[in-house]
């Protein structure tokens, strides 16, 4: 991180589609979550098979942060498998991915979401998510929420790209 002008065709840091060749990193950085229960087991093979929901930041090469996108119907998506590398936390990184993901929503069409969450209940009430019931879920999902593990339910509204940049302001005051 030293200082002068970095000049590149690649990407030096930023987020992306995730590609098959993110799985192992993907793996490497949400692998520890599982061990501890915070997030469910995702194999590399799942990971393989739903590459297509995944984003990635990264820096130089490395997954630095994930998420998972997964679209549901009547305008519903869910944000899930959001990880920041513990190194990389506190950078911003997370409000980035958080945000990239929900103009991917809005971008789509899909204007209710919503995240499950066993951990970081306070960060996406900081973010403007407000705790929903099971029966607030399409009905895809609440036929497989997984009522033993006891996610708290957080879901948003997005209406457009502007309340969006407004919401994102307040984020980290």
């Amino acid at each position: 991180d030293g200082s002068g002008t970095l000049i590149s065709r690649d990407l030096y840091e930023g987020i992306r589609q995730a590609t098959e060749s993110d799985v192992v990193g993907i793996s490497d950085l949400i692998q520890p979550l599982i061990e501890m229960g915070i997030l469910i087991d995702r194999p590399k093979a799942t990971l393989e098979k739903d590459i297509a929901n995944y984003f990635v930041y990264t820096r130089e090469d490395l997954v630095v942060a994930c998420g998972q996108l997964k679209k549901f119907e009547n305008g519903f998506a869910e944000i899930g498998c959001l990880v920041v590398r513990k190194e990389y936390r506190s950078n911003g990184r997370g409000d980035s991915m958080l945000g990239y993901l929900e103009r991917k929503c809005l971008e789509s069409g899909y204007t209710h979401v919503f995240v499950l969450s066993t951990q970081t209940m306070e960060w996406f009430i900081e973010r403007g998510f407000k705790e929903v019931r099971v029966n607030s879920l399409p009905p895809s999902r609440q036929a497989t929420y997984n009522y033993k593990r006891g996610s708290k339910i957080y879901m948003k509204d997005i209406e457009n790209a502007r309340d969006l940049d407004a919401s994102e302001l307040w984020w980290n005051r």
